[in-house]
């Protein structure tokens, strides 16, 4: 098994082609075919399937380029340390749903960083991209809130990827909505109160509902609005009378919390729907670094601190 061979089954599964793989390693297709052949050959298994969408990995491939992403990352990280001739900078990734405290986090960990050099980044991502993110590598440390009703069902897909999820804390679901809003003067409010309402949601590509990020789903609502970003919901709840469901504020400022800036109301959502597990992934087997234990560590202070507003 070589190298060589390794990065350029990587490149044909990140570019999901042979022919712009090939392109990007300077090399011809031909060549390229052959050498996937030959590693299929000394395996005894089939890496990709060729579809009219291009080229996919089979399911031994996926779990083949787990291990082939790992190698060709440390051989890339052992040719940088000791080519370059200042220290390689250090890397950190966390991928997280859009939730504010795992942002609060992080930018308690960016402002600990005493060092000349980094690269680091935070990602809010649906759910299907936190795991895929994980999954390949692309991050340490994946945050998420779970409700119970997709917790058994996300388990089955974090298994089949290889990640174990570790729960730090329960959280509860509360209803955000504007101050000028017609529910605003509520001390609880509940799901038939919501009726009419319109439900601003966010995104998710795969069908499956276990990948909805909120405790309420779209599709009992009448009218729903979707949108990507926490500042497109921040926005909608600010000017209109739709509202939102969740266990933290759309725009990351847990100190207001309780005072909703002055712009909005957060009131506790009545007939408790179960619980939402927050907490984060690892990839099986991950060797936790001692920045990661910093992350988790700001993290579990941030969920602290949104419990004690409850």
């Amino acid at each position: 098994m070589k190298l060589n061979t390794l990065k350029a089954i990587v490149a044909i599964a990140d570019n999901r082609s042979f022919s712009k793989a090939a392109k990007q390693l300077y090399i011809s297709q031909s060549t390229l075919s052959l050498a996937v052949k030959e590693q299929e050959e000394e395996l005894g298994i089939k890496l990709f399937e060729r579809t009219n969408r291009g080229v996919s990995l089979t399911e031994d491939g996926e779990d083949f380029i787990r291990y082939a992403r790992d190698i060709v990352a440390q051989a890339e990280r052992l040719e940088n340390r000791y080519q370059r001739k200042s220290p390689v900078p250090m890397k950190f990734s966390v991928t997280s749903q859009r939730l504010p405290f795992a942002t609060k986090a992080f930018v308690k960990l960016s402002e600990e960083l005493d060092i000349d050099e980094y690269d680091i980044a935070m990602r809010e991502c649906p759910t299907f991209e936190v795991i895929h993110d994980v999954a390949s590598e692309r991050s340490q440390i994946g945050v998420m809130a779970i409700h119970d009703e997709h917790f058994d069902g996300l388990s089955n897909i974090f298994k089949r990827n290889h990640l174990h999820f570790s729960e730090l804390d329960t959280l509860t679901a509360y209803v955000f909505i504007r101050k000028n809003h017609p529910l605003a003067n509520k001390r609880s409010i509940s799901s038939k109160d919501l009726e009419g309402y319109p439900f601003v949601t966010y995104d998710q590509e795969p069908s499956s509902s276990h990948y909805i990020e909120e405790v309420f789903s779209f599709e009992s609502n009448a009218k729903n609005i979707h949108v990507n970003d926490r500042c497109s919901k921040l926005a909608f709840l600010r000017t209109t009378n739709c509202f939102s469901i969740g266990p933290d504020l759309p725009n990351s400022n847990g100190d207001a919390f309780h005072k909703g800036l002055g712009e909005l109301r957060i009131i506790p959502l009545e007939n408790e729907i179960g619980r939402i597990h927050a907490g984060y992934l690892l990839r099986e087997n991950y060797a936790v670094t001692e920045l990661d234990l910093k992350y988790i560590k700001h993290l579990i202070s941030a969920i602290r601190e949104l419990k004690g507003h409850e």
